[in-house]
């Protein structure tokens, strides 16, 4: 069972790093996390201020101002016209390009003015949920991974190839379980990483293994009705923005009722686990209700499997 395993793993890896959408699943929550970053910097009410260098010592500026040193003033000039809010100081005067926000204005003249200023950000609280919500991204794919995984055996015809082979029929599916992880565990550990997760391993390990279950949930489940790209893409479309996204989404940020509707979905409950990272506060019942209906919904799955275009099909006898 181990060769047959690992023999099945190496042929789904080799097939997965030559696909280029497996790779754009990669890389989307990356590019999200790095996104989501940068939030806190561009959109704080306290801005970042530049001085030239060697003017460090005369500017008076508080310790949790980050503080930027420009060469010359043509580099003070760019630094100023950037995105985000950084404000110059030369010559006794501020340089803007008239983009900065108001209360970031305020700030910079009373730090100019040697006045003592508030240093606080934005909600800590809304970056949070926005930071678990990128991390969440780390997950939404799981089950697309082992859904086209399915879906590219069917069309190379190799599915009733693997039937025959003197290996268990649970082998084929468990080494595309293992690589759509393998995918997720990257992703999740570099968003981690980007993003500024609170480590523990204990719940980290418990969150891993609740995405990875109710990811296979949701793509097996997707395998008993599409057996061709263009019926996975179908169902995929509704799924992916209004099962993944929509609905936990609005639970999670507008609370209220929006709570209340999606608690009937079992990945708004994996994502309120990872918003628990941040406030250290894992709670227990979405812990037990994403194991109960992730071991309940497989079980049913298994019985059944032999249903769709990818299982060894039963034959009666009359």
């Amino acid at each position: 069972m181990k060769r047959g395993l690992s023999m099945f793993i190496q042929k789904d890896f080799t097939l997965a790093r030559r696909n280029i959408l497996i790779w754009l699943i990669i890389l989307f929550p990356i590019f999200t996390a790095f996104g989501a970053s940068g939030i806190t910097d561009t959109y704080s009410d306290t801005p970042k201020m530049v001085v030239m260098n060697g003017e460090q010592l005369e500017h008076d500026l508080p310790a949790e101002v980050k503080v930027l040193v420009a060469d010359s003033k043509d580099e003070m000039k760019k630094m100023v016209y950037d995105l985000d809010a950084k404000i110059g100081i030369s010559d006794g005067e501020l340089v803007t390009d008239g983009r900065e926000p108001k209360e970031a204005m305020k700030k910079a003249e009373q730090m100019l003015k040697g006045e003592p200023i508030n240093t606080a950000t934005l909600s800590k609280d809304l970056f949070e949920k926005v930071y678990a919500f990128n991390l969440y991204g780390a997950f939404l794919f799981f089950g697309i991974i082992i859904l086209f995984s399915l879906v590219e055996e069917r069309k190379n015809k190799t599915t009733e190839l693997q039937h025959v082979q003197p290996v268990h029929p649970v082998i084929p599916i468990l080494s595309k379980v293992v690589i759509a992880s393998l995918i997720t565990v990257m992703d999740f550990a570099i968003c981690s990483f980007i993003l500024n997760v609170p480590f523990q391993l204990g719940p980290v390990l418990l969150i891993i293994v609740i995405g990875i279950l109710l990811g296979t949930v949701l793509g097996m489940a997707m395998a008993f009705y599409a057996s061709t790209e263009t019926q996975a893409l179908a169902i995929l479309k509704p799924v992916t923005l209004v099962f993944l996204m929509a609905i936990p989404g609005l639970g999670f940020f507008l609370g209220g009722i929006m709570h209340s509707v999606a608690m009937a979905d079992p990945f708004y409950w994996l994502l309120r686990l990872i918003h628990g990272l941040y406030t250290n506060q894992l709670n227990p019942m979405y812990v037990y209700l994403s194991f109960i209906v992730s071991l309940t919904a497989l079980t049913l799955i298994a019985l059944n499997w032999h249903r769709t275009p990818y299982g060894v099909k039963k034959h009666h006898n009359a």
